[in-house]
């Protein structure tokens, strides 16, 4: 019973050390490549994709945001958006728990009236907090997708169903990436002036003579 257990134990010990592994180098590829393309891109503050809670979603935002405002001339608030979708899921997730902590502590003084009271909430809680993710994941995607587009436009439907389907493929495919623009408009030169100095003035040509005029 007892080498059962500890098999048990070392085979959860080894899929934690797994997951907080891979975790941990998810997180080294999506915060330097969103860190990298802000930094090429001239936005404010982009060492704030090396903060997981809120500031990674807050660069992924405003790169989104910039790619509409040059290819479409729009201003876009998804920076914000994505912002406050992360902090409600945060407080949602933070109620849900302790609603759960309250019905476990009916359960012990054996408060009937308590725990199902806290059942219905954390019910109610559990779908709120449900669509919560559900919003915060769409448009999630959707800064994303623009990402892509601004970088790899050939490939943009590709890596955005792929990271959909296999959401651990997300960090790469930004870090191939992290520094392309094939999809960002290039800016115009301005009307009346030359994009470039021309390379030959034209020759200056000689008037014609008129007939019957002599030299």
């Amino acid at each position: 019973m007892d080498a059962n257990v500890f098999a048990m134990a070392a085979v959860f010990g080894v899929i934690g050390l797994i997951s907080l592994g891979l975790g941990l180098v998810m997180y080294i590829f999506l915060s330097l490549s969103l860190f990298t393309l802000a930094k090429r891109r001239g936005i404010l503050h982009p060492g704030l994709a090396w903060v997981p809670v809120c500031g990674a979603r807050w660069i992924m935002g405003s790169l989104a945001d910039q790619y509409v405002y040059f290819a479409e001339g729009k201003i876009k608030y998804q920076r914000r958006l994505l912002l406050w979708l992360e902090v409600g899921m945060y407080v949602l997730l933070g109620l849900f728990f302790g609603l759960m902590g309250g019905m476990v502590a009916g359960a012990v003084i054996d408060n009937g009236s308590q725990v199902a009271a806290m059942a219905v909430w954390m019910l109610l809680g559990y779908f709120l907090l449900l669509a919560e993710a559900i919003v915060f994941a769409v448009f999630q995607y959707i800064a994303l997708y623009r990402i892509y587009k601004s970088c790899d436009p050939k490939n943009t439907t590709l890596f955005l169903v792929l990271s959909i389907l296999f959401n651990i493929t997300m960090p790469f495919f930004l870090f191939a990436c992290r520094k392309k623009d094939l999809g960002m408009p290039q800016p115009e030169a301005p009307e009346g002036e030359p994009a470039e100095e021309p390379t030959q003035l034209p020759e200056a040509q000689e008037p014609e003579e008129e007939p019957g005029q002599e030299a």
